[in-house]
């Protein structure tokens, strides 16, 4: 019977993602996958579904009752940035140092105004919104094939800055802190050499991916549905005032870290939408229409994870999970190689990173941390690990994003393939390394 469950999971996952890239609905798609694990592990299926403990709504509402604020916030404030321009100045000012004379530059340019803005907390999907008008001009005049903004997208914002670099507002990060109990800033030194390697391995393969294409005669390809249009003549602020919100939610978090302020996160945002209020005020028609569009954009992504968290949860409670979580325990290695196995495994099934942090956090960690690892290079381990997994095709935020680019799988997944789980995985093993030998 156990052997039966661990078939069951496998095949509900497999279907799981299998729907996911045919695009079905995650909602639809993860009830069908709750219910075959369901069934095939002999559990009740109304207690499994709706039970008052570890069952799919409440693993879907524990999620949402932990998350939902972190992600309206996110998306408040990106909404901000986007409609007022900030954005837009911040990336102006950044490609007007890098200049257009060299496309290697103009992507390491792209990669840095996705970095600081989703080190900022700004939802990558709201960052890449903003970015993709300025970066098509700026590939136009230097002639660089489009599908390599992918890859310099890809490292801004779906690599360091999604759990590794200390103090990052992001939802793995801040689960895997919060069920741990250290603080965002935790395993700094981890966290700013696991960076560093990923930014030089990731900026190695950007230089690789750049004059592959040039040696075969790729160059910049204006899609059916791109006009040319007049320029923007809406005045924007300063870059001074752009990055003033982003400023302060950054070091309020990295401050109130250090000084051990519960709550610094949510604190954080909201300093950072208030001010973001008073100082873009002149810049947005709307403060109703942005505040009522940040949250809504919010709900989306929200729900879509915490669906697969729900899935989760009742994939934890089944009789075939335990059979899969025994056998990845007390695999070779010592507890940060198999937390880190359980936390990609996780992220690649679940087609979420931030996903599968918040299933370890609820259900896993005790067993970890009783065995006497560092509670911060444990958390560091397991939300970069379940990042690296959530990188695999079947994420359903992948679709999102290379919809929105234009792109697709076929020309472009290798970009994210090289640097969110190649580039990541290098780190991961130093990060590893690191903690073994108690450099935290």
């Amino acid at each position: 019977m156990e052997w039966i469950g661990v078939l069951g999971i496998v095949v509900g996952l497999v279907f799981f993602v299998i729907a996911a890239m045919k695009g079905w609905n995650v909602l639809i798609t993860s009830l069908i996958t709750a219910v075959i694990i369901a069934l095939t592990n002999g559990m009740d299926i109304w207690a499994t579904m709706v039970g008052a403990e570890k069952s799919y709504v409440t693993g879907l509402a524990g999620f949402v009752q932990k998350n939902l604020l972190i992600f309206m916030g996110g998306a408040i404030l990106g909404e901000f940035m986007d409609k007022s321009g900030a954005a837009k100045s911040i990336a102006n000012a950044i490609m007007g140092k890098v200049g257009t004379k060299s496309p290697y530059a103009v992507l390491l340019g792209i990669s840095a105004v996705g970095a600081i803005l989703t080190y900022a907390g700004i939802s990558m999907f709201v960052a890449m919104f903003a970015l993709i008008p300025l970066a098509r001009p700026l590939f136009k005049e230097c002639n660089i094939p489009w599908h390599l903004f992918c890859a310099a997208w890809t490292l801004g914002a779906c690599s360091f800055t999604m759990a590794m670099i200390p103090g990052v507002p992001a939802v793995a990060w801040i689960n895997a802190a919060n069920g741990c109990g250290v603080s965002m800033t935790a395993a700094p030194i981890m966290g700013i050499v696991g960076s560093i390697i990923a930014i030089a391995v990731s900026c190695l393969y950007i230089k690789f991916a750049l004059k592959r294409a040039q040696a075969k005669g790729e160059v910049y390809e204006a899609t059916a549905e791109e006009t040319v249009q007049a320029a923007d003549e809406k005045a924007i602020p300063h870059v001074g005032i752009a990055l003033l919100p982003l400023v302060l939610l950054i070091a309020i978090i990295i401050i109130g870290s250090q000084f051990g302020v519960a709550n610094v996160v949510y604190i954080a945002m909201v300093v950072a939408i208030v001010v973001s209020m008073i100082v873009f005020n002149k810049f947005i028609n709307s403060q109703r229409d942005v505040l009522g569009n940040g949250a809504k954009n919010a709900l989306g992504p929200c729900l879509f994870t915490s669906a697969a968290v729900g899935v989760g949860t009742v994939a934890a409670a089944s009789v075939g999970f335990t059979v899969m979580y025994e056998a990845i325990f007390n695999m070779p290695g010592g507890t940060y190689v198999s937390a880190a196995t359980m936390a990609a495994v996780l992220g690649g099934v679940m087609g979420s990173g931030s996903g599968a942090v918040g299933i370890i956090a609820g259900n896993f960690l005790e067993p970890y941390l009783a065995t006497g690892v560092d509670p911060a290079a444990l958390a560091k381990v397991i939300a970069t690990s379940a990042t690296i997994g959530g990188a695999l095709p079947n994420s359903g935020a992948m679709f999102g994003m290379l919809a929105a680019m234009g792109l697709n799988h076929g020309n472009s997944y290798k970009h994210i393939a090289a640097i969110s789980i190649g580039a990541g995985l290098c780190a991961l093993i130093v990060m590893i390394i690191m903690a073994n030998v108690g450099i935290v």
